[in-house]
């Protein structure tokens, strides 16, 4: 993939964006609001869902790692039937952030399912990006968007590093690249605005 056609998406507790990577500097997408929704049934997702939409969000990201009793088959054709906005699929581990404790084939095969049955984007994790790659055997469809995401809760790395990051999520075949980190002061939230900007020249 060129990764000059690749998004980014950066943030951190004091900032965010998405800046369009495409050659000659253009934005090719507005900022967008998504509104994460996290709840224990599928029914009640669907409830947040049609109050983000009332409330001017853009898209939702929908967590199913904070699902209980959570029937991939079912569930994922419910919230995709009754979402009013386009949906971001997240099933997030307890080892980058979330609340999924369980095998990795179960967790990938749900989030291939949500590619399968219409999600508009999928993010999963550099550490896993690869692997699910493998497991898509080359059948994504073209309508869902891959995010490829980095989560850092202890720091913000040098501007180096976190292009070395960029690098890195966009080998592991991102379509859009997402980098959340940690602001401990102001010049953290400045490399991450000066990453975004850089990468959208």
């Amino acid at each position: 993939m060129d990764s000059a056609s690749n998004d980014l998406l950066v943030s951190s507790p004091s900032a965010a964006a998405v800046v369009g990577m495409a050659s000659g500097g253009a934005r090719k997408n507005p900022t967008l609001i998504c509104t994460p929704i996290m709840a224990d049934s599928a029914d009640r997702m669907v409830i947040l869902m049609a109050e983000a939409k009332s409330m001017g969000a853009d898209l939702v990201e929908i967590r199913l790692d904070s699902l209980k009793d959570f029937n991939p088959n079912s569930d994922i054709k419910t919230l995709i039937l009754h979402s009013p906005l386009p949906t971001l699929f997240t099933y997030r581990p307890m080892w980058e952030g979330g609340q999924y404790n369980g095998d990795e084939k179960p967790r990938l095969d749900a989030l291939r399912l949500a590619m399968e049955l219409g999600a508009d984007y999928i993010d999963v994790e550099l550490k896993v990006a690869l692997e699910f790659n493998e497991l898509l055997r080359g059948k994504k469809p073209g309508k869902c968007k891959l995010i490829v995401s980095s989560h850092n809760y202890e720091n913000t790395p040098s501007v180096e590093e976190l292009g070395n990051l960029v690098a890195r999520i966009q080998a592991a075949g991102a379509d859009i690249v997402k980098i959340a980190t940690t602001a401990l002061d102001i010049s953290d939230v400045a490399r991450i605005l000066d990453l975004s900007w850089v990468r959208g020249d």
